[in-house]
């Protein structure tokens, strides 16, 4: 008797696409970096926003990769992903000249995908436009890498995590305590981690239509490093990032953001398809 070859590819989980809005310093860095948290095959659809020159980026990789926001674009997507920007430290969101035109494009997409994520600035933008919440600007920046605790343990989104585990952190604010206290006592939003240096990073809505990544999934080891060592070039006076040494940088944090990343595409993905079979 023979046995036929075993095809991997049989029974491979299909390939998920993910619609990347990039506000990013250096837009073009951020192609590698979701390349190393993103589950292999993951096709990634970069976008930008008109009203932004991104003056640090290579303008002929920016003109190469990424797409102006449409509707269409999403249509076979099964998550947007809103990065990090410059304007963290402003307490104001709307001092942002592309503000208006990132509102439209996560309102107009809400719906056409599975899930908005968003990270850092951006995390706090999904839940402003969201869920109206407000954000609180901190005595100083939090960097560094933070042991976080995993009091969701049960959530699909975090089964495949450690019960504590690794997070690298850099912002200078959060969603307003109050506001988010009762976001959280409505039903409206599900904490998933917490630290006493950071308070709860890792928050979704309860239909898992929203996600807020406070901290940084996203980031490959070196990143810390090189806002230390930028920082200093400035002539600033930057704390070293806690728990991570800028000079000799270890990643602590890999295996559990890749993990998350791919549990936050598979209940994308199955939340599309229910929104297109109620649709049906």
């Amino acid at each position: 008797m023979t046995t036929a070859p075993l095809d991997p590819a049989a029974d491979a989980p299909p390939a998920r696409r993910l619609a990347v809005l990039n506000l990013m310093p250096q837009a073009e860095v951020y192609l590698d970096y979701m390349a190393q948290v993103l589950p292999a095959g993951t096709d990634v659809r970069w976008l930008r926003v008109r009203n932004h020159p991104y003056r640090s980026s290579d303008q002929e990789i920016l003109a190469a990769t990424h797409h102006f926001y449409d509707g269409s674009l999403l249509e076979d997507c099964d998550a947007l992903l809103l990065t990090g920007a410059a304007m963290d430290i402003n307490p104001d969101f709307t001092a942002a000249t592309y503000w208006d035109e990132v509102v439209e494009t996560l309102r107009d997409a809400d719906g056409r995908v599975g899930s908005i994520a968003g990270v850092c600035w951006g995390a706090q933008v999904v839940g402003k436009v969201f869920f109206g919440l407000e954000k609180e600007h901190f005595p100083a920046k939090i960097s560094g890498v933070i042991e976080m605790t995993n009091i969701a343990p049960e959530h699909p989104l975090m089964r495949g995590l450690d019960d504590r585990y690794w997070l690298p952190q850099s912002r200078y604010a959060q969603m307003e305590p109050e506001g988010f206290a009762k976001a959280v006592a409505d039903g409206r939003l599900v904490p998933l981690d917490w630290s006493e240096e950071s308070g709860h990073t890792t928050v979704v809505s309860a239909d898992g239509a929203h996600l807020m990544l406070q901290g940084h999934q996203d980031y490959p080891t070196e990143r810390l490093a090189e806002e230390y060592f930028n920082a200093r070039k400035k002539g600033q006076q930057p704390p070293v990032p806690v728990n991570y040494d800028p000079h000799h940088p270890v990643n602590r944090w890999r295996a559990n953001n890749r993990a998350f990343f791919a549990a936050w595409l598979e209940q994308a993905a199955a939340r599309k398809r229910a929104l297109r079979t109620a649709a049906a």
